[in-house]
Formats: structure tokens, sequence, C-alpha cells
């Protein structure tokens, strides 16, 4: 009989205006994110884009994947830093921008020559089985609820009025912040 082990990854993101948002988890501190696909202007206020959290999550799946593999294999790891870089080309709206390269780069320590060897083939073997090889396949599905809201100037100078609930059968997500 074959065991399968499902696991779920829920996060919410709670727009700021503008470029910025909010990227929030029951299981982590928010992240402030925001320039979008190529931007052509820098973003000086910590925010990270979406596109470097991809490759961050990668980079990170590849130190758990290779933790996971060097604890079964005997190998004692001291230390390990990593830089990860990938490349996007776009050619426009009318074209799907993608990843043509994406590369990380670890720098690990072991107690002997024996243990180096082991982390060489390790490494060796976690392109095919590791995030993103094996997710970044997937399209992902787009569940859509939207509103109408009518948007009303008050007399305060504040911003729109909502004036249309969610649907019953809505996820049960809480509104954003100050809305």
């Amino acid at each position: 009989m074959t065991s399968v082990s499902i696991t779920e990854y829920e996060t919410r993101l709670y727009w700021q205006g503008e470029r910025g948002a909010v990227l929030t988890s029951d299981q982590a501190p928010p992240v402030p994110i925001g320039l979008p696909l190529n931007a052509a202007e820098e973003c000086s206020d910590g925010r990270w884009a979406p596109e470097a959290l991809l490759v961050g999550a990668v980079e990170g799946r590849t130190l758990q994947a290779f933790l996971d593999d060097a604890r079964e294999a005997g190998v004692r790891v001291l230390f390990y830093q990593s830089t990860a870089m990938a490349r996007l080309v776009s050619g426009g709206r009318e074209q799907v921008a993608c990843f043509t390269d994406l590369i990380v780069r670890p720098h690990v320590a072991v107690g002997s020559t024996t243990e180096a060897e082991l982390a060489r083939q390790l490494f060796a073997a976690l392109p095919t089985r590791c995030f993103p090889s094996s997710m970044l396949q997937l399209t992902p599905r787009i569940e859509a609820v939207v509103e109408v809201w009518a948007v009303t100037r008050p007399s305060n100078g504040g911003g729109a009025l909502r004036t249309a609930s969610v649907s019953p059968d809505a996820d049960g997500f809480a509104p954003a912040p100050g809305g």
C-alpha cells in the first residue's frame, strides 16, 4: 500500500493601493510585496517582488530537501549558505513571461571527504525531484470573487464606500485591513 501525505498552504494577500500589498499566513509574519513583473523602477520601501519570493522559495526548498537527504545519508552538514538567481524573459503584454534560468548556488561544508562526495551526489539528484522541477509545471487555478462597489467621495475626503456584500459561498477570508 502506498502512503500519501498531503500538506496545504494558505496565504492571504491584502492590496494596499498603488503597487503595494501585504502577504500574510497563519504560520509566519506578514511580508510586504510590490513591484509588478518587469518593473521599470526600483522599489525602495523594503517590499519583495513576487518573482523574488519565488526565487527565494526555490532556494529555501533546495536547502530543506538537501538537509533531509543529508540526514538520511548520514552526512553531517557543518555550514550551508547559498545564493540564487533567475532570469525572467518577457516580450510585453502579448507574451507570457517565463523564467529561462533558475540557478541555486549552495556553499556547503561537511566533516570528511566521504561526506563531501555524498553531498555532491545528493545535490546532483536534487533538480529532478525538488521544487521547482516538480511543481512549476502546475498552472494555477484562479477562483475569483468579483464585487461591484459604488465609489463615492464622502465629505471627509475618504475613499471608496462598499455597498455590496460577498456572496454566501465565499471562502471566509476576512476583509482587508481598513476595508
